[in-house]
C-alpha cells in the first residue's frame, strides 16, 4: 500500500491529513498556526513537525511510509516565500517528495474535483485563487486591504470598531455595535479602549480571544436588523465578488460552468446570509455561470488527494468519495463544514 499526506498550514491553526492511495484517511493532526509570516519561522516549523507527527501517530505510519506530501500553506506568497519554505521543510524533512503550494489550492481541491474554476478563502485572512480549463492559473497576494484583497476575521473586525468608534462619537450612524465592541472587549467607555489601542500600537494580541467574538456578534445583529452590521457585510461580499470574479475573467471564463470553492471559518459560522449572497451576486455579473460550493472535505484532504495525484493516482470518483466518508468519520477534524452540495440561493 503507497501513502500521502496533506498539509493545510494557515494563520490560526494547522491540519495534516494522512492516508493511503484509495482516498482512506488513516489519520490527522491539529495544531497550532504555521504561517511564518505571522507566527516566526521557528515557531511555525515546531507547530508543523508537532502536527505532522500527531497525523502520522494516529495513523500509525512512520515518515519514512510517506511517498509523497503537499503543503498548502498561507505565507507561501511570493517566490522568495517558497524559497524559505522548501529550504526550511526539506531541512525538517530531509527524505520526504513534497511540493509546497499556497494554502488556497489545498481548500480549493477540497471543494470541487474540477481542475478549473476559483476559490474564496475567509477566515483568520482572506485569499483568492482561479485556475482556467487551459492550466494557467493566478494567486491572490494574499498580503490585506491595502494590497486589493477583502475579507477575513481581520477586515471584518476592523470596520465593526470602525463604526462602532463612529457612532459613539456622533460622526456615523447608531448602531449596535457600539455597546456591542465595549461589553466583549471588557472596557467602560471608548476613550480608554482608545488609549489601550494606542498604547498597544493598535494591536490586540493580549485580548485577541475576546476581539475574535466581534466577528460573530457582527453576523448576529445583522440578522437582529442592525443596519450597519449589514451593510458591513453587503459591501464586504460585493468586493470579495468582485475580486473572483475578476480574477477568473481575467482568465477568460465569462462562458464557463466552474465552481467557486467558498473556504473558511466565516463561510461556515455565518448565521447571516447578506455576505455570501452579496458574494455571489458581483461574481455572476462577471461569471454568469459559476456554481458555489462549501467544503466537501477540510482542506488538508484536499491537500492529501492533491499528493495522490502527484504520485499518479487518480484522486477523482471513487477515490475522492473514499476520502470523503473517511474523513467525515474522524472525530478529530475540526469546524465541520457542510458535504457535497451547493451553497443556497
Amino acid at each position: 500500500m503507497r501513502y500521502a499526506m496533506g498539509v493545510d498550514g494557515g494563520a490560526t491553526k494547522t491540519m495534516v491529513a494522512v492516508g493511503d492511495e484509495s482516498g482512506r484517511i488513516l489519520g490527522v493532526g491539529l495544531g497550532g498556526p504555521t504561517n511564518y509570516q505571522v507566527n516566526g519561522m521557528e515557531p511555525a516549523l515546531a507547530n508543523l513537525d508537532e502536527t505532522v507527527q500527531m497525523a502520522l501517530r494516529s495513523s500509525g505510519l512512520q515518515i519514512a511510509q510517506i511517498e509523497q506530501a503537499v503543503f498548502g500553506m498561507a505565507g507561501a506568497d511570493f517566490p522568495q516565500d517558497f524559497e524559505v519554505l522548501n529550504q526550511a521543510i526539506s531541512r525538517l524533512y530531509p527524505d520526504l517528495k513534497f511540493h509546497l503550494t499556497n494554502d488556497t489550492w489545498v481548500g480549493f481541491r477540497a471543494g470541487t474535483e474540477k481542475d478549473f474554476g476559483g476559490v474564496v478563502i475567509c477566515g483568520t485572512g482572506a485569499n483568492y485563487a482561479a485556475a482556467a480549463p487551459d492550466g494557467r492559473r493566478i494567486t491572490g497576494r494574499g498580503m490585506g486591504y491595502e494590497w486589493g484583497s477583502e475579507g477575513g476575521a481581520g477586515r471584518l473586525i476592523q470596520q465593526a470598531m470602525h463604526f462602532a468608534f463612529r457612532s459613539n462619537d456622533g460622526t456615523g450612524p447608531k448602531t449596535a455595535l457600539e455597546e456591542t465592541v465595549l461589553r466583549l472587549l471588557e472596557f467602560p467607555n471608548y476613550d480608554d479602549l482608545s488609549l489601550y489601542m494606542y498604547q498597544n500600537h493598535g494591536q490586540f494580541r493580549q485580548i485577541y480571544k475576546k476581539v475574535a467574538q466581534i466577528v460573530p456578534a457582527l453576523f448576529d445583529l445583522a440578522c437582529r436588523g442592525d443596519k450597519v452590521a449589514q451593510d458591513i457585510l453587503v459591501n464586504t461580499g460585493t468586493v470579495m465578488g468582485e475580486i473572483i470574479g475578476g480574477m477568473m475573467a481575467r482568465l477568460g471564463m465569462q462562458d464557463v460552468q466552474a465552481d467557486v470553492v467558498l473556504v473558511g471559518s466565516i463561510f461556515n459560522k455565518a448565521v447571516n446570509p447578506l455576505m455570501v449572497s452579496s458574494l455571489k451576486t458581483a461574481c455572476h455579473r462577471l461569471i454568469p455561470f459559476a456554481t458555489f460550493r462549501l467544503l466537501e472535505m477540510e482542506p488538508a484532504v484536499g491537500g492529501f488527494l492533491m499528493a495522490l495525484e502527484a504520485m499518479g493516482v487518480d484522486a477523482k470518483g471513487k477515490v475522492r468519495q473514499t476520502a470523503i466518508a473517511s474523513s467525515r468519520d474522524l472525530r478529530n477534524i475540526s469546524d465541520a463544514v457542510p458535504i457535497g452540495n451547493a451553497v443556497p440561493s
